[in-house]
């Protein structure tokens, strides 16, 4: 049985009685209701821990309140010190780090806007996941069943021992439930399920260049992940629940990463059809027969997060890139790729589970890499 560790965040938002918010970009366009139904205007932090001698609190990005954030005072608590703040912020998410705060500092006291926010600091697993391979995601209502055998295939594959799933409101089961289910796949020491209950995020149907910009919760949960988890693990590897990595050589995806020249590798995949009946990924082994149309060209990422440039907190990781990497830090390896299960979904984006349209044909590759997979 894996070490499920804590995991408990402390968000910080501005009352719903304020009339300031966070606005989005280009605010003078017009947009759906549902888009603003779904923006998260009042989020100023989701959670704040210790990094180091100094304190992390990761965020949306600033946007319109930056003049309230610039005029902010950090003060530690017990020992009231005033702390400086330096802001590191992207198009989804910004980082305020807090330096030289007092060692025996339990809460951070925000006064921001005309109000006053106090954080509990919340403890760095940066320890914890020292050396480990850490796959990471979020999840909210996905089957228990694909959830295990998502991280049994990595486990089994590539070597993965720790395991960091954000949990987003879920109401099929509890927090609780879900890090048990981790916890007892073969081969996984440690587990963190934090659960942050906001807002996904909306597509912004208003702007052309990266819609998605607005789903602040899955990129400032990839921070959290670097900074308060990941930054000193062997290796960080991104797949949601519906996707597999795999390597052409057998090689782990973790030590594919470690040797490549920046750091960082980029892979693109295939997609798997709902061709089949089943219950977990293992059930599902048929792509369609055309390359071009099976392939899913999402890049996804895995990370030696030793790398000295990654220490910047300018540096961001998002669904398919990474911010404030340095040039030539990137490589895209022909050996890896990854798997991408249409069946394996709620539909909560798009309808992808019903049957394929176009002749399909066994992933060779993908079937007998389950064929080693235990049950």
């Amino acid at each position: 049985m894996s070490e499920i560790l804590a995991a408990e965040s402390s968000p910080g938002a501005l009352s719903s009685e304020n009339p300031l918010r966070r606005e989005p970009r280009s605010p003078e366009r017009e947009r759906p209701q549902s888009f603003h139904d779904a923006f998260d205007g009042r989020t100023l932090f989701y959670d704040c821990f210790r990094h180091g001698a100094g304190v992390l609190l990761v965020g949306p990005p600033p946007l319109n309140l930056k003049p309230a954030f610039d005029a902010a005072r950090f003060t530690a608590h017990p020992s009231r010190a005033t702390l400086r703040a330096r802001f590191h912020s992207s198009l989804s998410i910004m980082i305020t780090s807090l330096a030289d705060v007092p060692p025996d500092t339990e809460t951070i006291e925000v006064a921001v806007a005309g109000e006053t926010l106090l954080l509990p600091i919340q403890r760095s697993s940066l320890d914890d996941l020292a050396g480990r391979r850490v796959l990471f995601s979020v999840n909210k209502n996905n089957d228990l069943a694909w959830i295990r055998e998502w991280a049994l295939f990595h486990a089994t594959r590539h070597g993965t021992d720790a395991v960091v799933l954000f949990d987003n409101g879920s109401t099929r089961y509890g927090r609780d439930e879900l890090a048990a289910t981790l916890a007892d796949v073969p081969g996984i020491a440690k587990v963190a399920v934090p659960q942050w209950n906001v807002s996904f995020g909306p597509i912004d149907p208003a702007v052309r260049v990266n819609p998605y910009w607005a789903r602040f919760f899955q990129i400032n949960t990839m921070s959290v992940t670097l900074r308060r988890y990941g930054e000193r693990a062997y290796g960080l590897l991104n797949c949601d629940i519906d996707e597999l990595a795999g390597t052409r050589s057998g090689m782990s995806i973790y030590d594919l990463a470690k040797r490549s020249r920046g750091g960082l590798i980029a892979f693109r995949g295939t997609w798997i059809e709902a061709s089949q009946e089943g219950s977990r990924h293992r059930d599902y082994t048929r792509r369609l027969a055309d390359r071009g149309a099976a392939e899913s060209r999402q890049r996804k990422w895995a990370l030696d997060p030793t790398r000295p440039w990654v220490r910047n907190l300018n540096v961001h990781p998002y669904w398919h890139w990474i911010h404030g990497r340095p040039i030539f830090s990137k490589t895209m390896p022909d050996d890896a790729t990854y798997w991408h299960f249409k069946p394996i979904s709620t539909n909560w984006k798009v309808k992808r589970t019903d049957a394929p349209v176009g002749e399909t044909v066994e992933d060779a590759e993908l079937a007998a890499t389950f064929a080693r997979l235990p049950a």
